[in-house]
């Protein structure tokens, strides 16, 4: 392709940037949720030669991922506000090929013993955690940079997509990887299939390189999102820098919807982390690869149906409203889940609409609430948050796996739902501006051109509108 402002201005660059944007985290998504589809062997080789309490220990890897984002969330986000969108982006990739390059040789290493093989891979887990959260915090400073508005929300649609395609071949893949390695050489299968995983997180480091030259590029000729501002009088506008002074403005809805988004992802992931297992209860009847398909569906609803919602929530608004129904929809799935042998299908099916649902309203809410220039630092924090909730859950869940039975998970991830729906009700009364409102098709009656307006302004009066 020829590299011209006039390029850069259309929208077919815009989307190459998505495209590219998109595979950052395919690799890194694939590798996340490998542990879940290997969960018996991770803790029959592994775990099991140490200890008895194995899902508690096979929870830990999800639990230090967990906080692991949770702290480096929030520096990533300065990074991103401060150093840069692709400095930081070549960083955080590295970490997560570094980290599941780790956790793959710790199961390699059949020759010492489980707890030291345990040790090594809590540790690959730990450096892996230091980019997969990260990396998505930079993919979204670049859709919000690149996307503005009423494309927003489908732009983080379409993020969502490819990366749940990684989820979704790891699902239906991993198992059938394992068993075809395992008549190679069963000793070492393991250890194959998670560096295969590593490896795919290659793809995401052949991406940063291509989305670098074309965001760069853009830059250097000021023009597409990097096209200076103009005052009234026709003179170039300065960009305000973020500063940590920033986070106090951040409104009450923004909080409310960062706890919204924790409690909403500790019901789906630390649920994905077991559900290949939990799902071969007796009275369903499922072997692991059947197990496996189902828990997919979840993602793969997510992959299908994403850009499509993304697109919807632009044009119709609602995101509160959209979110109620979302968030709503888990209760009925755990309480099937719990109470019935009804086939787990129609449960995954439910949870993979309650998640894309979610996805589309929650997160692209984040960029209407707080200044672009902030935008990195806001999603740092959310994210921060998130993985405070998720860490929790991920450890009651190996907990109470333990301790307990399979009904008091089912109960727990149901009550958690609740709750959730708790907190979208408090989301209507604080938005009183209903910035999380409107959406394309209110427009032509109120006069509102874009929505994206109020990312453009600070948030102190007197300042000038601001570009990423």
């Amino acid at each position: 392709m020829a590299l011209t402002r006039d390029y850069v201005e259309s929208a077919q660059f815009r989307y190459w940037v998505l495209f590219l944007n998109c595979m950052l985290t395919f690799g890194s998504y694939y590798c996340f949720d490998m542990p879940a589809n290997l969960e018996n062997q991770i803790k029959g080789q592994v775990i099991s030669d140490f200890t008895t309490d194995t899902d508690t220990y096979y929870n830990y890897f999800y639990l230090v991922y967990s906080w692991t984002n949770m702290l480096m969330s929030l520096c990533a986000g300065v990074m991103v506000d401060k150093l840069g969108k692709e400095k930081s982006m070549y960083l955080f990739i590295g970490f997560c090929l570094f980290g599941s390059a780790i956790y793959a040789l710790g199961a390699a290493l059949t020759s010492v013993s489980g707890a030291s093989r345990f040790g090594i891979m809590f540790f690959g887990r730990f450096i892996f955690g230091l980019g997969g959260g990260p990396i998505t915090i930079v993919q979204n400073a670049f859709t919000a940079t690149h996307f503005k508005g009423h494309e927003l929300a489908m732009a983080f649609g379409c993020t969502l997509t490819i990366s749940r395609i990684g989820s979704v071949v790891n699902f239906d893949a991993t198992p059938s990887l394992y068993k075809l390695l395992a008549k190679v050489n069963q000793p070492l299968a393991l250890s194959y299939t998670l560096f295969i995983g590593s490896g795919l997180v290659l793809t995401g480091l052949v991406a940063a390189f291509a989305l670098a030259r074309l965001d760069n590029f853009a830059m250097k000729i000021e023009a597409g999102p990097y096209k200076p501002t103009l005052a009234a009088d026709g003179s170039v506008k300065t960009k305000k820098k973020m500063s940590a002074a920033d986070v106090k403005e951040f409104p009450a809805l923004f909080w409310v919807l960062s706890l919204t988004i924790s409690l909403f992802y500790s019901i789906v992931f630390p649920f994905m982390a077991d559900s290949s297992s939990l799902l071969q209860q007796p009275k369903f009847g499922l072997d692991g690869t059947a197990a496996s398909f189902r828990a997919s569906l979840v993602y793969m609803m997510s992959m299908i149906v994403s850009p499509f919602l993304g697109a919807f929530v632009d044009w119709f608004g609602r995101r509160t409203s959209i979110a109620l129904f979302g968030t709503s929809l888990t209760v009925p799935v755990f309480l099937l889940l719990a109470e019935t042998s009804v086939d787990p299908v129609y449960s995954m099916i439910m949870l993979g609409i309650a998640y894309s649902v979610c996805a589309a309203a929650l997160w692209p809410s984040v960029q209407l609430l707080v200044p672009i220039r902030t935008v990195g630092t806001a999603n740092g924090v959310a994210t921060s948050i998130q993985m405070l909730g998720i860490g929790i859950c991920n450890v009651l869940v190996g907990v109470l796996r333990d301790k307990t039975s399979y009904k008091v998970v089912m109960f727990f991830f149901g009550g958690l739902g609740v709750v959730t729906v708790c907190t979208v009700l408090t989301m209507f009364l604080l938005d009183r501006d209903l910035k999380m409102y409107k959406g394309k098709r209110d427009a032509p009656n109120d006069g509102v051109e874009d929505s994206s307006a109020d990312l453009q302004v600070g948030n102190k009066e007197g300042e000038e509108p601001l570009l990423a």
